[in-house]
């Protein structure tokens, strides 16, 4: 087992953007400790599939919706156990003899080699103590020298549904050097993420999109098409036709050979071409991709079931929500504001093929707002006591209730990392955008005036927690004795998905 492999770094975190209440000292201290255990331990895989280790996003997640040490605990002890690999696992190499060491001349040369993981996570620690996190940003994902001939580290920074940008994101959020390191060397050893659907060789050169019937509250991108504008012409094409029949035991391997055609790559670099980060606009414009990226990805994820059945919430949509909390984090840690815009870029072409393979799920908005927007764990009405008649007002009653504390008390004990991910991406979301009006959703409406979605012009802030509600409701209320659920994997787009419900 490797040793020491993130030295020269400190173990210590700073408070995540939620930091609510229930953080403390040994709270910290017991968080910090798991984390460095982890990364000296343990390998970003879980097995030869490419699985991955989600222990860190476990942790840092309940520790910044407030868990106690106890929990923190109990969580390493838990899913530490199902992680059989340890950081210099070896398995395929036939021999015992020690690797080549990763270097400066030499680190592209191992590009995707899960062995050689242990010593990406020694070189990139090395890099990030002497050079400071931008700097290695920079150089190691977004520099000509990082992704020509083949190297392509941003495709791998956004491969394995975006779990190294997740990891950097942590890293980001939480100000850890360390983890910044760990993060570089698990993109390092992931395959390139479809290089035949990007064109980063040139920048999109568009003029400001012309958009009519503007309302004062209509919110547009200051050039190019909105992600829902996007979106909404990936639906009308042709091209962008799911591939037939539906198979509901294809390999997501299989699904994406079946997909990526040369026809619909070109469509999809077509379509991903027409969003346009505007750096001129500096900040602002940076605020207003990341708040369009969150309205867009929590909208696929709980507006893409059927009316009349019960709802179903996709895995890999789901992880482009939870990726979309940490892109304010990413961006303030990256220096070159064309850096900047190229992570974002990046998200189009990836979410439109993993859009495809889901067999195209389409966004209603009006489903998205029939959820209640005051959930409630199982019989939680039912379950309080009736107030002192001095009380003001009544929280059995849905118009005196809030729904919030409820579900991050009952989130932080759910045995899934995803189920706390989702959840505290959506409650930054409500702390962000809950109070956004009608018709004001990013994108909501086309050049043209029209909606880009039927019914969109009636979501407001609300959607945030009625989208909590709906991830509570099926991956479940555990503390209320409600067994945990499970995320979608029939590739729910596809019509024959529904066919047996």
């Amino acid at each position: 087992m490797a040793d020491n492999t993130t030295v020269g770094l400190p173990a210590t975190i700073r408070q995540g953007l939620l930091n609510l209440p229930g953080a403390t000292w040994e709270t910290k201290r017991t968080v910090e400790r798991l984390l460095e255990e982890d990364r000296e331990k343990r390998h970003c895989f879980t097995n030869r599939l490419g699985f991955h280790n989600h222990l860190s996003h476990h942790l840092l997640a309940a520790y910044d919706l407030g868990a106690p040490s106890a929990v923190l605990q109990k969580i390493y002890g838990v899913e530490g156990e199902g992680l059989p690999w340890n950081v210099d696992h070896k398995e395929g190499t036939g021999s015992d003899e020690p690797l080549s060491g990763v270097t400066v001349q030499n680190w592209r040369d191992f590009l995707g080699d899960a062995k050689y993981y242990a010593g990406y996570l020694r070189f990139f620690t090395q890099e990030v103590v002497q050079h400071g996190v931008g700097d290695v940003l920079e150089q190691y994902v977004f520099s000509p020298a990082a992704n020509g001939n083949e190297a392509y580290m941003l495709l791998r920074f956004i491969g394995g549904a975006l779990h190294p940008l997740i990891q950097t994101g942590y890293a980001a959020e939480f100000g850890s050097d360390a983890m910044v390191a760990q993060a570089l060397a698990q993109a390092a050893v992931h395959k390139a993420f479809q290089p035949e659907l990007f064109d980063f060789t040139s920048l999109p050169q568009l003029e400001k999109a012309e958009y009519k019937a503007r309302e004062p509250n209509h919110r547009q991108p200051f050039k190019g098409h909105s992600l829902l504008s996007i979106i909404r012409q990936a639906y009308d094409s042709e091209i962008m036709t799911p591939v037939l029949p539906y198979d509901p035991n294809a390999l997501l391997s299989a699904r994406f050979r079946a997909a990526c055609t040369e026809e619909r790559r070109a469509e999809i670099r077509r379509l991903s071409v027409l969003y346009h980060v505007d750096t001129s606009h500096g900040q602002p414009e940076f605020d207003y991709k990341v708040e369009e990226l969150i309205w867009t990805t929590t909208l696929l994820l709980v507006g893409s079931g059927r009316r009349g059945r019960k709802p179903r919430l996709d895995f890999f949509l789901m992880h482009f929500l939870n990726a979309s909390l940490f892109v304010p984090s990413l961006l303030a840690a990256i220096p070159n504001v064309e850096s900047k815009a190229a992570l974002l870029r990046a998200f189009v072409p990836t979410l439109l093929i993993y859009l495809t393979i889901r067999g195209r799920p389409r966004i209603d908005a009006v489903l998205a707002m029939t959820y209640t927007d005051t959930p409630r764990p199982p019989n939680g009405s039912e379950s309080l006591p009736e107030p002192e008649p001095a009380s003001i007002g009544d929280p059995r009653r849905a118009e005196d209730f809030n729904p919030w504390p409820s579900i991050v008390a009952s989130v932080i004990h759910a045995p899934d990392a995803h189920t706390l991910k989702a959840i505290r991406t959506l409650y930054y979301a409500a702390q962000r955008y809950g109070q956004t009006p009608p018709g004001s959703v990013p994108g909501a409406f086309d050049t043209e005036g029209r909606e880009t979605h039927e019914g969109i012009a009636k979501v407001d802030g609300s959607l945030f927690v009625r989208a909590a509600g709906v991830v509570m409701d099926t991956l479940g209320w555990v503390t209320y004795g409600q067994p945990a659920g499970e995320w979608d994997r029939s590739a729910l787009g596809w019509d024959d998905a529904w066919k047996n419900e």
